[in-house]
């Protein structure tokens, strides 16, 4: 045996196995972690001595692996295990038993072509008979260098024999696909245009067979053995069709993940009025919660520095943020459905495209001010008010101390700018100043200097998240919310009134005022003789 440091400054040892009239050369080289960790055995002439062996030039799997390792197991117990190994498989001609799990993540690590399919795909590729073919539209997409493909539907496009009722969110590319039905059983897929041509021959679609290999079309073939895909792309390379596998994985099916009362958040319809770091992330929360519908509001552009803190990324630098946010929203789920408006409210626009705004947040369930804008919030509290609408409102503090989440809901809450008076009014009945001068101080009525808010995307997202989780609660149980207060301050840090992170004080707003507008007979008839005087013409005079 001899002792040596590797390049990496490792303990090996370098030993013999003698296994009949054999001599295996092996290394058994220490971790920088040993005991901690388990050591390693490796072939020293890359020679493949296993099937429990990780590549010919790989560790051999024993039975004290990193899943069991316990620090009293010895180098000279990995030493007589590896000679166990090797010997059964000697004796008998065939690989040792084993235990070892692979899990699905492991098998398909090295693969970067990959097909995934599920139990509605196999309904569909049920429907095709055997010996026959039909077109199919397939879509891929490409994230972090690894191809990803799903069947969209089969048949003619103008009228599919399947189409899947789940699809992909974000960007895909179309591939032209075939998906075929054929009586043999298959083990695996084709492994290179000739086997394929052979097989389809020997189905009967020799016709088709021969179209394949003479095209020059890039065509992604789906081959149904009755009991899963087999897949394929068959493409035009170095002047020659080249065929080349992807593996068929299948996805897990889809558990209830939310809880029964979230079906009503499908039916909502939600204004949301400032996509920065808050409403980014406050959409984002409730796509992912079933929310479907969104009316998105603002009149900014992502700039580089905003990434600090909002949902978006380097994608979107450069784009309005409200169509960047939704086109965020359709990555997370294609059902949404996205009103994106970049005019800003209440500031310099036409009078036309000011009350199409009104009439889009008009028509929401529920109204979010994600600003911390003043002018913003009188704004949406009037539309709130007026027609009678759940405001929802949000601030981050400065310097990651915190934050405040309100909900105000019509005839139970006062009206936003009485909300907000009382609110301002708690923070100055705690008779603590503010410590420091900078942006958002805990009132709604603080002069914007344009000084960025200093806070990172850890603080904006628990204010964000306490916000969302007030808006599902009224979404999913409007009669019975489990929250008795609508306004909380949050404190973050040890700053201000808080005494250490996470101290929450709510907020008792008092009784809820008048919301709406109510009218009578006599006000219309004050209304209709105070126009006719005003309006009168000279003739009138008299």
């Amino acid at each position: 045996m001899k002792t040596r440091l590797n390049e990496q400054f490792s303990l090996v040892f370098d030993f013999n196995l003698e296994i009949d009239d054999k001599v295996i050369p092996l290394s058994l080289r220490y971790p920088e972690l040993f005991p901690d960790a388990a050591p390693s055995v490796f072939s020293r002439d890359g020679q493949r001595l296993s099937g429990h062996q990780y590549g010919p030039q790989g560790e051999l799997c024993l039975e004290y692996r990193p899943d069991n390792w316990t620090t009293d197991i010895t180098g000279a117990m990995m030493i007589e295990s590896a000679h166990r190994l090797l010997s059964t498989e000697k004796e008998t001609g065939r690989p040792a038993p084993s235990d070892h799990q692979i899990s699905r993540s492991q098998r398909f690590r090295h693969s970067t072509l990959r097909f995934f399919y599920s139990a509605e795909t196999l309904v569909g590729l049920s429907k095709i008979k055997p010996g026959n073919f039909v077109e199919a539209e397939i879509h891929e997409q490409v994230t972090a260098q690894t191809f990803v493909a799903e069947l969209y539907s089969i048949g003619p496009a103008a009228a599919p024999i399947w189409e899947s009722l789940a699809k992909r969110g974000g960007e895909t590319r179309p591939i032209a696909g075939v998906a075929i039905r054929i009586a043999e059983k298959l083990n695996r897929p084709c492994k290179d245009l000739a086997e394929l041509r052979a097989l389809l021959w020997s189905n009967g679609l020799g016709n088709f067979a021969t179209e394949l290999v003479n095209d020059t079309e890039t065509k992604l073939v789906v081959l149904f053995d009755g009991e899963r895909p087999h897949v394929s792309i068959v493409f035009s390379g170095d002047d020659e069709r080249r065929l080349i596998k992807y593996e068929a994985i299948f996805t897990e099916p889809d558990h209830q993940r939310l809880d029964s009362e979230y079906h009503n958040l499908k039916s909502a319809k939600v204004a949301i009025v400032g996509c920065g770091s808050v409403g980014s992330k406050i959409a984002v929360q409730l796509a992912r919660s079933e929310v479907t519908n969104f009316v998105l509001i603002d009149g900014d552009i992502l700039a580089s520095g905003n990434l600090v803190r909002n949902e978006l990324d380097w994608r979107s630098v450069g784009v309005h943020k409200a169509p960047a946010l939704g086109s965020r929203l359709n990555e997370i789920n294609p059902n949404c459905v996205v009103d994106a408006r970049t005019n800003p409210v209440g500031g310099q626009e036409s009078g036309a495209s000011a009350s199409a705004t009104i009439a889009a947040i008009r028509a929401c369930d529920l109204i979010i001010d994600a600003t911390a804008e003043p002018n913003v919030f009188n704004f949406c509290g009037a539309i709130a008010r007026r027609f009678e609408r759940p405001l929802f409102w949000a601030q981050v503090f400065g310097g990651g101390a915190g934050g405040v989440v309100a909900r105000l809901r019509p005839g139970i809450e006062p009206p936003p700018l009485v909300a907000r008076q009382r609110i301002e009014a708690w923070y100055r009945d705690q008779g603590v100043p503010w410590p420091d001068d900078g942006p958002s101080k805990p009132y709604s009525d603080h002069a914007d200097d344009g000084t960025p808010l200093v806070a990172d995307d850890a603080d904006v997202t628990v204010i964000a998240s306490h916000l969302s989780r007030f808006i599902i609660d009224y979404l999913s149980r409007p009669e019975a919310s489990q929250f008795p207060y609508s306004t909380y301050v949050i404190g973050l840090k040890e700053k201000w009134i808080f005494s250490a992170p996470y101290d929450v004080r709510p907020v008792d707003l008092g009784e809820g005022e008048q919301w709406g507008e109510k009218t009578k007979a006599a006000d219309k008839e004050a209304l209709e003789a105070f126009l006719s005087e005003l309006l009168a013409s000279d003739d009138d005079e008299g």
